[in-house]
Order: C-alpha cells, then sequence, then structure tokens
C-alpha cells in the first residue's frame, strides 16, 4: 500500500503518466505474480522442470523489489514485471533523480537475466528522461527504437454504448461466475494454447483481493447463450481523476463485432459518474484511437544492455 501511495502522490508531481499507474501495480501484485506460482507447479499438464525448487513467486517478486526512503518516506522503487526476465522498472520521485545511478545499480545485480557468465538488463525509460537517459547511456545501454506511447481518452460526450440484440452489459457484483470469465480472459489472450495453460480460477479470486478493486467496475457482456463475450476491468485514482482499463480482451469466438469498443464506452461513462475525467493507454494498438484515445507527446522505450556476470 505505500508503494501504491507513492505512485498515487508521484503522478501529481510529474503531472502525467511517468511511473507505473495503480492499475498495472494492482494487477501485476494481485494476479500476474500469482499466475507464475501455478505455472511454477503446473504447465503443459506436465510438472516444471526448473533448476531450483518450487517458490512461491509473490514472496520472490517481493523480495526482488528495492525501496528507497528517505526520512521514512519512499523516494524510489525498482521493480520487475515478472513477465520477461531482466525487466526492470524505476519508480522515481522527481527530487530524488540523483539515485538513478543506485537504482540500475540494484537492477544489474538483484533483476538480471544471467545465464552462462552473461547478464542482461532491459531499463523502461521514459522518452524525456534526460537524466536517465544518461545514467543509461554512460553504463553502454542501447536504445531500442521501438518506442511505446501513451493515448488519453479525454471523457465528454463518450457515446452511448450500442449492443447487438440480446447482449447485455453486467458487473461481478451483479453476478459473480468465476469460471465464466476464466474462460472468457482465457481464451481472448490464449487462443494460441490450450485449457491446460489457463490461468487457474483462483488466480481471477485473488486479483480481487487488490485493494483498488472494484466489484461494480469488473465489467462483462454476457451473450444470449449466457457465455462471458467481452469483458474490462476499470481501476480508479480518484485523487489524480484518472480510471484505467486492465485488462481488456473479447473472447475469441465474439471478436470483431465491436463488443470492447461499446463496453469501453459504458466503461468510460461509468468512471465519469465517479468523477473522473480521463482514461490512459500506453499502447500502439489501433483499436483505442478508433474508439477515441488520442496520442500524447509521451512514450517510453526499452534500453538493453548485456555484461559479464
Amino acid at each position: 500500500m505505500r508503494v501504491r501511495d507513492f505512485l498515487v502522490e508521484t503522478y501529481a508531481l510529474h503531472g502525467r503518466p511517468f511511473n507505473w499507474l495503480i492499475d498495472r501495480w494492482n494487477f501485476i501484485r494481485f494476479f500476474s505474480v500469482p499466475v507464475h506460482s501455478h505455472y511454477n507447479v503446473r504447465f503443459f499438464s506436465v510438472p516444471a522442470r526448473h533448476p531450483e525448487p518450487l517458490r512461491d513467486e509473490v514472496e520472490y517478486w517481493e523480495a526482488s523489489i528495492g525501496v528507497w526512503e528517505d526520512c521514512g518516506e519512499i523516494v524510489g522503487v525498482v521493480t520487475p514485471s515478472n513477465e520477461e526476465a531482466g525487466d526492470a522498472f524505476l519508480q522515481i520521485h522527481p527530487d530524488y533523480k540523483h539515485l538513478y545511478g543506485e537504482m540500475v545499480s540494484y537492477a544489474e545485480a538483484r533483476l538480471a537475466d544471467v545465464d552462462g557468465g552473461v547478464g542482461y538488463v532491459k531499463l523502461y525509460v521514459q522518452d524525456d528522461d534526460h537524466e536517465l537517459i544518461k545514467v543509461a547511456s554512460d553504463r553502454g545501454y542501447k536504445k531500442v527504437p521501438t518506442p511505446m506511447p501513451y493515448l488519453v481518452y479525454n471523457n465528454e460526450n463518450v457515446p452511448e454504448p450500442k449492443l447487438p440484440e440480446g447482449y447485455i452489459v453486467r458487473s461481478v457484483e451483479e453476478e459473480d461466475d468465476v469460471e465464466k470469465r476464466r474462460r472468457a480472459k482465457s481464451m481472448a489472450f490464449g487462443s494460441n494454447y490450450g485449457p491446460s495453460a489457463w490461468p487457474p480460477a483462483s488466480a481471477f479470486r485473488t486479483l480481487q483481493q487488490a485493494p483498488d478493486y472494484r466489484e461494480d467496475l469488473d465489467l462483462f457482456i454476457v451473450a444470449p447463450n449466457g457465455e462471458y463475450a467481452s469483458f474490462c476491468n476499470i481501476w480508479l485514482d480518484t485523487e489524480n481523476g484518472y480510471g484505467n482499463f486492465e485488462p481488456v480482451g473479447t473472447q475469441i469466438w465474439y471478436q470483431g463485432m465491436g463488443l470492447a469498443r461499446e463496453l469501453l464506452y459504458e466503461g468510460l461513462r461509468r468512471m465519469a459518474e465517479h468523477g473522473v475525467t480521463r482514461s490512459y493507454m500506453d499502447s500502439r494498438n489501433e483499436f483505442y484511437t478508433r474508439i477515441g484515445f488520442e496520442r500524447t507527446s509521451y512514450s517510453y522505450s526499452p534500453w538493453v544492455r548485456y555484461f559479464k556476470a
């Protein structure tokens, strides 16, 4: 919670998305990392063959995070995403960028992907963060020319959702069928692998324990046959007046019908009911610009380094 509050505070200080936003912190801690514990035990229907004992990924992930404090107040955080080995994200208070050198050293010592005497770190750097760019350049990091833009939707005059006949929007507050949610979300993002590799139902229950999770903002579209066809989770930072979607998807059988678009319109309208005026996406997916998200002037890029380890 202290890191979550730090992200809220520093959004206001930076005046824009610069560090992680709270949707990502909630989702990674309460879904992505617990899912890795499941895959650690069972993957593709056979026991995993890891070079180390099976472990609780939440404990391992928390132990890997570095926190910098000044007089008991958090001023910097280094965290992996637990999605790709060697990933490192630096969350910073704008007055403490002089810590970047220490933070990069921490990432290299604690988060590097190491094999055969070679270490690898991928830093994610804001394209206008000149202080971190200098630290990365001086240490031999190379920029990967694949900038990720930030998009924003200003919640004004959101179109009225128009669903096909027989399709309705519901929330988990109204109907909580975790198996249907598991099926829909897995078949939206995992259409290239089978049910034995889907996240377990328990992961969706764990997500509901996240501090910023709201059952009334966990939305889905119910098809006439009762299946959950499309879905989105909404995370609100009411202190800073934004709300984000994480995740968003449509089950493979219902893609191409415009359901995700209409569900996001419904979600944006519900955000506005809570006084939230905008929503962000860091995405190159044209879907978001087609429905009204606009590209901002800021973006971030990966910087990578290989070194002897």
